[in-house]
């Protein structure tokens, strides 16, 4: 293969494995655990900032059997939340001793993850285990990737391109070529004369008859005879 043709193969081939780096480290999986008390009268919240395409799951368990209330809320939520107003929220599960939890993220925020007591327990202490795994997206390794990928492309459709055979130059011509209807010069030292075409008599070159048969004398070739 031409080497030309091998270094763009070569590179095409390098960039495309830089875009599967990238595309492989893409997402990050982080996991954690924690155990908390909700005191009497009180709540607890855990604030995490996430971005589109992040996802939270895990399980939660309250110690004693008792029953807590689980929610996500954006950062709007809690801060209305925290003045007093009803609780709205994006995500909930109430009045459970123990569940899995699953949400994904749509917006770039900081969002905070609250626990309350359940149902009548407003004035007791309850205990919980929150055991959680965050998927993340590094949006910059995406765009690096595409960027590798898109000139990995470029690389190998130049490699693999029909290219055009170089032109075939003829050889130049004979210098006989150029000569040609040029009279012959007559070589040093030789003399030119005619034959007969009828005879074959050897006559001189500024005859126009044989001497010996009178056959008219063509335009022939002269016949050159060394002195």
């Amino acid at each position: 293969m031409d080497p030309v043709r091998v270094r763009f193969l070569v590179g095409g081939l390098f960039l495309v494995g830089l875009a599967l780096f990238n595309f492989v480290t893409y997402t990050n999986t982080s996991s954690t655990q924690s155990t908390f008390n909700i005191l009497s009268g009180q709540y607890e919240y855990l604030a995490t900032t996430r971005s589109p395409g992040d996802s939270i799951s895990g399980a939660f368990q309250e110690g004693s059997g008792s029953l807590v209330s689980f929610y996500i809320l954006s950062s709007a939520q809690f801060a209305s939340f925290q003045t007093g107003a009803s609780l709205n929220s994006m995500y909930s599960i109430q009045d459970v001793a123990s569940s899995p939890i699953s949400f994904a993220f749509t917006l770039q925020d900081t969002y905070y993850i609250v626990f309350r007591h359940g149902s009548g327990l407003f004035n007791s202490t309850e205990t919980v285990d929150f055991q959680r795994t965050y998927i993340t997206h590094d949006n910059f390794r995406l765009g690096l990737g595409l960027f590798f990928l898109a000139f990995a492309a470029v690389e190998i459709v130049i490699a693999f391109r029909p290219r055009k055979a170089p032109p075939v130059i003829p050889p130049p011509p004979p210098v006989s070529f150029y000569l040609q209807g040029q009279p012959t010069p007559t070589p040093a030292g030789q003399t030119v004369s005619k034959r007969c075409s009828f005879c074959g008599q050897v006559v001189g070159e500024q005859l126009n008859f044989c001497p010996t048969c009178g056959n008219k004398l063509n335009d022939q070739l002269p016949h050159q005879e060394s002195t």
